[in-house]
């Protein structure tokens, strides 16, 4: 398709390469990404089918060694750059998590039948920590074969750390640790990506 352009009084004549349209079969630019007829992506050009100097020189650059690297760290960088947005930094995220835990376990309540005032602490290195009162309601009512509570803790605690495996980065964000707020090196729940690893209540079904 020629075009005339008019530069100075003087006419020019400028081709401008066209292609079909690989749905609809309409004329459309040959540089379009997508039908604007029909809507349809268009297939890459291929490089003998470039007319266009520039755009074939940007092609060939791409296609050198130099060109593949560039696109490699700028790809790595973008990667990277997204997983920092899901993953839990020190300072107001962790707060931030723990206070929504504490509302998801708990209900914000400072008495429970896990104890008075239970609490939740969201750490980088060691992951979530929940801290309950092994004397609790909760804890007898488990030892004399009553789990209902116990099993709602556990579940709770295994949905939030599945949840969390598919969000963060970071998969330490998905290790949960229910500890007695009294002796925290005793430990009555973990729970990995949503998988319980430990569970105290094994002990007393025995």
């Amino acid at each position: 398709m020629l075009n005339t352009v008019h530069i100075g009084g003087a006419v020019r004549m400028a081709q401008e390469t066209t292609k079909k349209c690989v749905m609809c079969g309409k004329t459309i630019p040959a540089y379009s990404n997508f039908c604007p007829y029909c809507g349809a992506k268009q297939p890459w050009l291929e490089d003998d089918e470039v007319q266009n100097k520039d755009a074939r020189k940007l092609l060939k650059w791409y296609q050198k060694p130099v060109g593949k690297f560039v696109t490699l760290v700028v790809s790595a960088i973008v990667i990277l750059w997204f997983g920092s947005l899901f993953s839990l930094q020190d300072g107001p995220g962790h707060n931030k998590v723990a206070r929504e835990l504490t509302q998801y376990f708990f209900n914000a309540q400072d008495h429970t039948p896990y104890g008075d005032k239970p609490s939740v602490k969201a750490d980088k290195k060691k992951g979530v920590i929940v801290k309950i009162d092994q004397s609790s309601k909760a804890m007898k009512n488990l030892k004399a074969g009553k789990p209902a509570q116990w099993n709602y803790l556990v579940k709770r605690a295994q949905n939030r750390s599945k949840a969390f495996s598919g969000i963060y980065a970071d998969q330490i964000n998905a290790k949960f640790k229910v500890v007695d707020k009294h002796n925290p090196k005793k430990v009555l729940l973990k729970v990995n990506q949503g998988k319980v690893t430990y569970n105290i209540a094994d002990k007393y079904s025995k």
